[in-house]
């Protein structure tokens, strides 16, 4: 995921004279999950990188946006899953200026709150991946009643996200795959 061009131009304002920092040059694509990390599931598509708090203003309230804003959010990469049986997922990196604003979203990303905000009466079944420093992951239904799961941890400055969709059970298949990334990664983020 090769992060974009940047000519200084947000809108016909300057970097300086603008309220976001322009999009970070750094590429993640490394820290998404590869072939075989996570068994049952591969990665499909290219991944894809958006920057800045406003390409993410459709997925996320005002009060997300700008709570992103104060955690120091730059870029999202990400790029889907396809499972066994029908099972979808998606692998995530988020990208913050600092290692405390990935920690501070992560808080918030995986508190009653922000679930309930994200997915309304998730109800969600939280579990820990052994070996993974303030990994924490959590299953239950989406907003069409499909069974979910996610397991969200940092990595420097990075909150990173693997995240299914389907039949079966999520915890073992996640954790896997996390531990697989984090192993191979050697815990840090961005390079």
């Amino acid at each position: 995921a090769a992060c974009g061009d940047d000519n200084g131009d947000e809108g016909g304002r300057t970097a300086a004279e603008s309220d976001e920092a322009p999009p970070a040059k750094v590429n993640v694509g490394r820290f998404l999950m590869q072939a075989g990390e996570e068994p049952g599931f591969e990665p499909i598509e290219d991944p894809r990188t958006d920057h800045g708090v406003q390409s993410l203003a459709g997925g996320f309230s005002a009060d997300e946006v700008e709570r992103l804003r104060r955690a120091g959010f730059i870029s999202i990469t990400f790029q889907p899953l396809s499972g066994d049986h029908g099972n979808a997922g998606v692998t995530t990196v988020l990208l913050f200026k600092t290692a405390e604003g990935a920690r501070d979203w992560l808080e918030y990303e995986t508190s009653d709150e922000g679930i309930d905000s994200m997915v309304p009466g998730a109800k969600p079944k939280r579990f820990r991946v052994p070996g993974m420093p303030g990994a924490r992951g959590w299953t239950g239904r989406d907003r069409h009643d499909n069974p979910i799961g996610h397991v969200f941890w940092v990595q420097g400055r990075c909150e990173m996200l693997l995240g299914n969709e389907g039949e079966g059970d999520f915890i073992k298949p996640l954790s896997i795959g996390a531990k697989a990334i984090y192993d191979r990664t050697k815990g840090v983020c961005p390079a």
